[in-house]
């Protein structure tokens, strides 16, 4: 008997790879279009190879298509397409075109199995070029007082328009997405997954700004940069300023947009950026700094990077980056990672916040507030720490959502973090 896989997640699970990201874009795409087959589920071999990998088997052929579909062609060309992922996976390229040969046989694309992969295939085509518009100066007059931040939020799901609804409740002049459009970025999700809704519930005018996120690139960032221009946003990087505060935001997500050649996933900006960035910093003058990045400074829960195999609890190049100017900052925000976390002060840093928990679904079974202790840390055996009183709450198989409203004023500001329960609404989690 085969050994069973671990509970498959619902169509909306995320996933950081991009391969699979690409095909749930794909599946998305042939699943909207006519003619196609809803017997089919083109995500099961998303879930299936991913739980694979999470088992850590070497070979599990076996596994593949193992609850996707009915005995039949379609649990055949199911099969295949978890085959072909799991070598795409494991860059076993011989083995991923003897797959794709095999599904684009006439008989896989009844239940739009074949087009799918034609789709994936085009996607993967358009990633290359990751477009980044450098050497600006893009800084705006930071107009009202409250600003409400969203992280991970572009999943286009109802919890990711019922969380802005509960927005637009407490009245903010300005809303940031600190990155990712799911599942990877393509114009058509950058349309349905974000703009669209923001429109809709907030007004065809309201100010919306996002950063780049690494699912923003992997399909090429196009899409993310098409969004850019629909927001007048100008590039990935940017600065809001009135006479007493600036938010700057970064770009994290162009240098972690290409993992099909890059060994490493820990991140960095680009140089000029970064110079642009500590500028507006030693320029503030009286102004205080709050700054936003899509990727974490650090993390207590879990790997933000590899090096020479070895996983980091911080991020070097941010670090090297920023370590003599972190005491200027009041604080800096992040997301990526599915979580709230309001971090004690670490590595020279007074609030570090993780905000990557405004819509993707986690359950609870796949993350937990625990500390990684098997982590490379700046100074031996010395981890960040978190508020207990500020973790996210759970309904026994979901965790909930987040957002956090800003009030900035002339000498201080306050943050609130908002939880929303799944199915419920906003109530008040948190305030400093």
């Amino acid at each position: 008997m085969a050994e069973q896989l671990p509970p498959i997640p619902s169509s909306a699970y995320t996933y950081a790879d991009p391969y699979l990201s690409l095909w749930q874009s794909a599946a998305t795409e042939v699943r909207s279009s006519e003619g196609y087959s809803e017997s089919a589920d083109l995500m099961a071999p998303v879930h299936t190879v991913y739980a694979v990998v999470n088992e850590g088997m070497e070979s599990a052929a076996e596994l593949f298509g193992l609850d996707a579909e009915p005995e039949g062609i379609g649990r055949d060309c199911a099969k295949l397409a978890s085959k072909f992922l799991w070598a795409e996976v494991t860059k076993n390229h011989e083995k991923a075109q003897l797959y794709a040969d095999e599904l684009n046989k006439s008989v896989c694309d009844v239940g739009g199995w074949s087009t799918c992969l034609a789709t994936y295939l085009k996607f993967k085509a358009e990633g290359g070029a990751w477009p980044y518009r450098e050497g600006l100066d893009v800084t705006f007059l930071l107009k009202g007082s409250v600003i409400a931040l969203v992280g991970d939020w572009g999943t286009g799901e109802h919890a990711a328009s019922s969380l802005l609804s509960e927005i637009k409740k407490l009245s903010p002049d300005v809303v940031i997405h600190l990155g990712d459009i799911y599942y990877s970025g393509t114009q058509d999700e950058a349309r349905g997954n974000f703009l669209s809704i923001c429109r809709q519930i907030l007004g065809p005018d309201f100010p919306v700004f996002t950063l780049c996120g690494n699912h923003d690139m992997y399909s090429g960032g196009a899409g993310y940069y098409w969004l850019v221009d629909q927001l007048k946003q100008q590039a990935s990087y940017f600065c809001l300023r009135n006479d007493q505060w600036q938010i700057l935001a970064m770009d994290t997500g162009h240098n972690d947009n290409n993992p099909f050649t890059v060994s490493t996933n820990m991140t960095s900006i680009a140089a000029t950026e970064q110079a642009w960035l500590k500028g507006k910093i030693a320029s503030a003058g009286n102004r205080r700094t709050i700054l936003l990045s899509h990727h974490q400074l650090f993390s207590a829960f879990g790997s933000v990077g590899r090096i020479e195999g070895r996983d980091y609890a911080y991020n070097p190049n941010l670090y090297a980056g920023f370590q003599d100017v972190l005491t200027k900052l009041d604080w800096w925000f992040w997301g990526h990672e599915h979580n709230l976390a309001i971090y004690d002060p670490y590595i020279g840093l007074k609030r570090g916040r993780c905000l990557g928990c405004s819509a993707v679904p986690v359950l609870v079974s796949q993350q937990s507030y625990a500390l990684r202790t098997d982590l490379e840390t700046l100074r031996p055996l010395e981890y960040p720490s978190w508020r207990s009183n500020a973790q996210l709450g759970n309904n026994g198989s979901d965790y909930g959502h987040a957002f956090a409203i800003i009030t900035l004023k002339a000498d201080r500001a306050t943050v609130e973090y908002y939880e929303v329960p799944v199915g419920g609404s906003a109530k008040l989690l948190f305030a400093e």
